[in-house]
């Protein structure tokens, strides 16, 4: 039993598995698939299972520290890529079989690359083309006609075998168009902005994509200036809420929203933990621009500051002035709303929105212990733990009115209100004497994270001992943290496993 929060894909991870227990020799080296696609392509996401020696030594590291229920559902030596191909062909009516047919001039990096078809029957859209690196051209030519019309589900898709990679795409003009392209206009991996968005981010990566929002904004526009419901595509009466206008388009009609923007992403797996990494670059959507959030504040220091025994926690730095930020620019799109949410916010003693410090501080971290839930839902047992909050540089004398209040009419004893530093503790319940930062697992999945300003934390150890896992003690944990740098927003998710 794998939880999704403890895994990043069970056909990633088994590659690494696979990888580390595998001999790949005339595995390393060789070109990527975004080599060989367009540089104008509006996505593109590819797998390598070609590691490097480095990378080769990472998923043994790795591997051995999973909990032994996962090795089991994984297995050693199945090749990740008969996936790929088994679940193609299985919805096909073909004939083809991995072993006898595939496998013998397959290689091991894959890549697909979605093209704008310009204008089909119904209007502008995205097609698919796929990158395939073969080891044989001669016995990849014998199959690639069958693959074709496997891939598109029609006799309408298209392939072809060249340059050491099998090319399959839904219509003969999309394919026709990719080596025209490339040898016009470049690769992918010549075009400056791919390239620079996924630098540091698919380095060593075991799966990567990249995404290019303002080709869809475009296609959007493009199909919405053809569309016989004019500035509503949906053809919906949306005037209860309000003109599109209103909501940061710049205009008043759905034609003017709209956004820009990058995303680039990847799985890599290191020594110590598996990795989804997810960059958002120079996004805007209308007059709202991400560059515009910024804090002096960064790391998840009060985070670490919690007890020992936690089980889940938030924290984060600067969450003071983010906020403050946010009620601004959401306060000018919905005056009226926010003008009340002020007035309860000051009933509270609150002030709104200079007076987020005194609530959140500028580092801030709240833990929970004790919860009586398993792996399948974690937060099933909310009401039955344990609780500590911390907020460094907050009013003590503000949230203790706020807890005094929030405690009226309980039989249960309010929560106590202290002062560790500069910090205010707020704490209910038992909770553990030492520090959370102190945990070598906590370490491994939280480090590097010094220009965080958000993050969480969750222990799958107790949830697997809850939910009587024999091997609850090899679960590590699961952390999340998010970085601001100007333009790009990092974020970054890890599992930590702790077997040995």
């Amino acid at each position: 039993m794998i939880p999704v929060a403890a895994g990043l894909g069970v056909l990633l991870m088994g590659s690494g598995v696979w990888a580390a227990n595998t001999v790949v020799t005339r595995l390393f080296g060789g070109p990527q698939p975004d080599t060989v696609l367009p540089g104008d392509a509006a996505a593109y996401f590819q797998l390598d299972l070609k590691p490097s020696g480095a990378q080769l030594a990472d998923y043994a590291s790795f591997a051995g520290k999973l909990p032994d229920s996962v090795k089991d559902e994984l297995g050693d030596d199945e090749d990740p890529a008969a996936a790929v191909f088994d679940e193609i062909l299985e919805s096909s009516d073909s004939d083809l079989n991995y072993e006898d047919d595939i496998q013998p001039w397959v290689g091991k990096r894959f890549g697909a690359a979605m093209m704008a078809n310009g204008d089909g029957d119904e209007g502008p859209a995205f097609e698919a083309v796929v990158a395939i690196a073969v080891t044989d051209e001669g016995a990849a030519d014998e199959v690639v006609d069958e693959l074709a019309e496997d891939f598109s589900g029609g006799d309408s898709g298209a392939g072809e075998v060249r340059d050491g990679f099998m090319f399959l795409a839904e219509s003969t003009a999309t394919l026709d168009s990719v080596e025209r392209d490339v040898d016009e206009e470049g690769a992918l991996a010549d075009n400056e902005t791919y390239a620079s968005d996924m630098a540091g981010v698919s380095d060593d990566s075991l799966a990567a994509m990249w995404y290019d929002l303002g080709a869809t904004s475009d296609l959007i526009q493009e199909g919405l200036a053809g569309s016989t419901y004019g500035s509503d595509p949906f053809g919906t009466d949306y005037d209860e809420y309000g003109d599109y206008g209103d909501y940061g388009s710049g205009g008043g009609s759905f034609e003017d929203l709209k956004f820009d923007g990058r995303i680039a992403a990847a799985v890599s797996i290191d020594a110590d933990y598996a990795e989804l990494r997810a960059d958002v670059v120079d996004f805007q959507m209308g007059d709202f621009s991400m560059a515009d959030y910024t804090t002096g504040q960064t790391g998840l220091s009060e985070m670490a500051e919690l007890p020992d025994d936690t089980m889940i926690a938030i924290g984060g730095s600067g969450l003071d002035e983010l906020s403050e930020q946010s009620w601004n620019d959401m306060a000018a799109i919905m005056p009226e709303e926010f003008d009340e949410a002020e007035s309860a916010m000051q009933e509270m003693g609150v002030s709104v929105p200079d007076g987020f410090t005194d609530l959140l501080g500028t580092q801030t971290a709240l833990g929970l212990s004790d919860l009586d839930s398993g792996l399948d839902d974690p937060f099933e047992g909310f009401d039955s733990g344990s609780m500590q909050y911390r907020a460094s540089g907050a009013d003590a004398g503000l949230i203790e009115d706020l807890v005094e209040e929030a405690s009226q009419g309980s039989y249960s004893s309010p929560p106590g209100v202290n002062s560790d530093g500069d910090t205010v503790v707020v704490s209910s319940g038992a909770t553990g004497q030492g520090r959370l930062g102190d945990d070598p697992v906590y370490k491994r999945v939280m480090q590097n994270n010094e220009n965080a300003v958000f993050g969480m934390y969750m222990d799958l150890r107790p949830f697997a001992e809850s939910e009587g896992e024999s091997d609850a003690d090899q679960w590590g944990a699961v952390g999340y943290a998010s970085a601001l740098d100007g333009e790009r927003a990092t974020t970054n998710v890890r599992w930590a496993p702790s077997g040995e």
